[in-house]
């Protein structure tokens, strides 16, 4: 009798162990369909579906630096044959149009499938093509929605397959949700709806919402127009996720301005370039582009040989660049992420005086100061000069004209100390631009008056913005206040005023504060400054006149903890090397 209850202990015992092994290969087997993950995708926050693309492709060691320019694409990998070519190629991206099959005609079946218009029928659905992708390679996937109607069937596509743990790459969702350059007729996706169903969907994307855009060699042909760059950011700006815009590279260098506006509005903004197969692109007009952002801020979708021939220009350092005048001194005078202390104030000096004179740099690098009056000759118009300190002068163009042969990197600060040279001295940056002998980074900037800073003898803060907008709009606006108003530091209203004044302005601007009286006012002045927009930067200033560097030590440190790589310093070589020795960057 207890050899039978121990034989049937052992059964119970038996039994359970199976059912146990039983479930926990169940449990096994169910996590693994949740979770495919291809070998070499780490869990981390670089392989997911609204990942940066960079850090992605850099996480799988198939680019050696976060740079837009070594990312590969292949086009129209839309037909199982044309899918199968791509999976097998070395590039990074599949690009992949969609539409609905039988689009427009009786047979339309509601059906999201691969192709590009005019096509409208194709042997490869949405869901097979991401089945494949899926399943058979580590590529990054950009979907190009050419209709509307097949944004949600595949959206939802999307949703089940990433909770079931097979989107382990980033994602970017395109389609052309506004009327660009050369269009007559309305042909976009609906930017509302498509907008809508992303962040209902699958906000887990980074979104690429374009301009439709037509260009025909050898006709006139328009560009990306303000209008068109601001009604896009009205659109995306208030919107989580990243966001690159796809822009036509043969269009893009006449619409700079513009552009340089649009990716200073966020950092999570990029530009991806695209070439049609006949468009007339530069390696110059590239070159322009390459040297005004950050490596990681531009994607490059070319054509060879046009893409090797631009690479290998874009990779030699050695090069001269050429720089946007109302760009931001990034990168061209302070590398991304480093903090503005980086960036000195150089003061020239100038030999000889009148037409022989010279001007002379120190043998560094940074932001060229010049305080700019007019001279009244007795015959002819007033002409803007450059003015030392002990009274020598050189004409403005002349000085400039000298310093465009200067090496390295530099730019300009050119301070209006008479009112009535403001515009004069415009209307010569704007010629040297012109000219293209003034590819450095340009400040144009004053002692203003306005509103509870109203004081007699200078330029109002009226004047100085619609001077700048008539005559040279391409420059950073960099305003002061009067010393006479700080007396007792930035007081509240005299911030107002001047956040009042430059509300909406479309040039950067860089707020020129003294050390001394920034010591005296409330706290928050910098961090209020800032928040005027993305572009803001603050200046802060101090020289041996007004006391030694340690009384404003505290005011220095404090100003740079706000946001150290907007706030930039203009301080005597001295001073800044005891900041730079205080903030252990040597």
């Amino acid at each position: 009798m207890a050899n039978n209850k121990g034989c049937w202990k052992w059964a119970i015992v038996g039994g359970v162990s199976v059912v146990l092994v039983f479930a926990i290969a169940m449990i096994v087997v169910f996590s693994l369909q949740k979770r495919t993950v291809l070998p070499g995708c780490e869990q981390d926050e670089t392989c997911r579906s609204d990942a940066d693309m960079l850090d992605y492709l850099l996480s799988m060691g198939q680019i050696s630096q976060k740079d837009g320019l070594l990312v590969t694409w292949y086009h129209g990998a839309n037909s199982k044959e044309q899918m199968k070519a791509a999976l097998s190629s070395d590039v990074m991206v599949l690009e992949a149009d969609i539409t609905i099959e039988g689009l427009g005609t009786v047979n339309e079946t509601g059906v999201a499938i691969m192709a590009h218009p005019p096509a409208i029928y194709s042997d490869n659905t949405v869901e097979q093509w991401l089945e494949a992708v899926l399943a058979s390679s580590k590529k990054g996937i950009k979907l190009d929605f050419k209709t509307i109607k097949a944004v949600g069937p595949s959206l939802d596509l999307l949703r089940r397959l990433t909770e079931e743990g097979k989107v382990r790459r980033p994602v970017w969702i395109n389609a052309d949700i506004q009327r660009g350059p050369n269009v007559g007729i309305s042909i976009e996706v609906n930017a509302t709806q498509f907008l809508a169903l992303i962040q209902e969907k699958y906000p887990e994307a980074t979104l690429s919402p374009g301009w439709t855009t037509r260009y025909l060699p050898l006709f006139p042909n328009g560009t990306y127009t303000r209008a068109m760059v601001e009604k896009m950011q009205e659109l995306v700006g208030a919107l989580p996720q990243k966001v690159t815009f796809p822009v036509r590279a043969v269009m893009v260098r006449a619409a700079w301005p513009h552009f340089s506006w649009l990716l200073g509005q966020s950092d999570r903004y990029t530009l991806t370039m695209w070439q049609s197969a006949s468009d007339p692109v530069t390696v110059d007009d590239l070159l322009y582009i390459r040297d005004n952002t950050a490596t990681h801020q531009v994607y490059y979708d070319l054509f060879e040989p046009l893409l090797s021939q631009f690479k290998q220009l874009a990779m030699n350092t050695s090069r001269k660049q050429s720089y946007y005048t109302g760009g931001s001194l990034i990168p061209a005078l302070q590398h991304p992420g480093d903090e503005g202390l980086s960036v000195e104030w150089l003061v020239p000096d100038i030999q000889g005086n009148g037409s022989t004179a010279t001007v002379q740099l120190p043998d560094r690098e940074g932001m060229i100061l010049l305080d700019v009056g007019l001279q009244k000759p007795a015959a002819g118009d007033p002409m803007p000069i450059v003015r030392t300190p002990d009274g020598r002068a050189l004409v403005l163009e002349s000085c400039l004209q000298q310093l465009a042969s200067h090496p390295g990197r530099w730019g300009v600060h050119v301070h209006i100390a008479e009112p009535t040279a403001l515009r004069p001295a415009l209307a010569t940056l704007a010629t040297l631009s012109a000219l293209g002998r003034l590819s450095r980074p340009v400040w144009v900037g004053a002692t203003v008056s306005h509103g509870s800073f109203r004081v007699p003898g200078y330029v109002t803060g009226r004047e100085l913005l619609t001077a700048v907008a008539d005559v040279f709009p391409h420059v950073t606006v960099a305003p002061a206040w009067p010393e006479e108003v700080l007396g007792s530091g930035y007081r509240e209203q005299l911030v107002t005023d001047m956040l009042e004044l430059c509300q909406g302005l479309w040039q950067p601007v860089s707020f020129q504060l003294q050390a001394g009286p920034l010591g005296q006012s409330p706290a928050g002045v910098v961090a209020r400054l800032l928040e005027a927009s993305p572009r803001a930067t603050v200046t802060v200033e101090h020289s041996p006149g007004r006391g030694l560097y340690a009384s404003v030590r505290a005011v220095l440190l404090a100003a740079r903890a706000v946001k150290k790589t907007r706030v930039y310093y203009r301080l005597p070589q001295s001073y800044r090397q005891d900041l730079l020795a205080d903030v252990g960057t040597h």
